[in-house]
C-alpha cells in the first residue's frame, strides 16, 4: 500500500498475521447483498513488528458499483485522533477498482483527510483541522468469500 498525505508518499505492508491466521485485508457480504472490502497496511519495523501509521480503508459495493466507505489514518496521535476520510472526515472518491477472479484487487482512493477528536465516543473534526490531500493505492489477494 502506498499512501501519499501532503506530498509524502510512505509504503506500508498489509500484513497477514501467522500466527493467529488473520488477513489484514478481507472481504464479505453484509447482509447477502453488498459487498465489502477492508484493508488495513501497517509500517513494520526491521524485525516485522506492526507500528504506526497504520491505515485502513474500506470500499462498499453499492448499486452494483464500488465506492469508498471511508479511510483512517492511526498516527502519533493514537486512535481516539486519526485522520478520516468519509462519513466523519474529509471527502474521498475510489478513483480505480478492479478485482480479478482470482479475488486480487487493486484500488485507487483520492481526496482529503481532517483530523478528528472522539473518534473512539463521538467522532467529530478537531477544532483548527485543515485538510491532508491524499491518495491511497493498494493491490491485495483476499481470500475467497466463505
Amino acid at each position: 500500500m502506498t499512501v501519499t498525505l501532503d506530498g509524502e508518499t510512505m509504503e506500508v505492508v498489509i500484513p497477514y498475521d501467522v500466527e493467529r491466521e488473520r488477513a489484514y485485508a478481507k472481504q464479505r457480504m453484509i447482509v447477502g447483498a453488498s459487498l465489502s472490502i477492508n484493508a488495513v497496511g501497517r509500517m513494520v519495523d526491521e524485525d516485522g513488528t506492526p507500528g504506526r501509521p497504520m491505515v485502513q480503508v474500506t470500499l462498499l459495493e453499492q448499486g452494483g458499483e464500488m465506492r469508498l466507505l471511508s479511510a483512517e489514518i492511526f498516527d502519533d496521535q493514537g486512535y481516539d485522533a486519526p485522520l478520516a476520510m468519509g462519513a466523519d472526515g474529509g471527502d474521498g472518491t475510489l478513483t480505480a477498482h478492479e478485482m480479478t477472479g482470482d479475488n486480487v484487487v487493486t484500488a485507487t482512493v483520492e481526496g482529503s483527510f481532517l483530523r478528528l477528536t472522539g473518534y473512539t465516543d463521538e467522532p467529530r473534526v478537531a477544532d483548527g483541522a485543515a485538510p491532508v490531500a491524499a491518495t491511497i493505492r493498494y493491490e491485495v489477494a483476499l481470500a475467497p468469500l466463505e
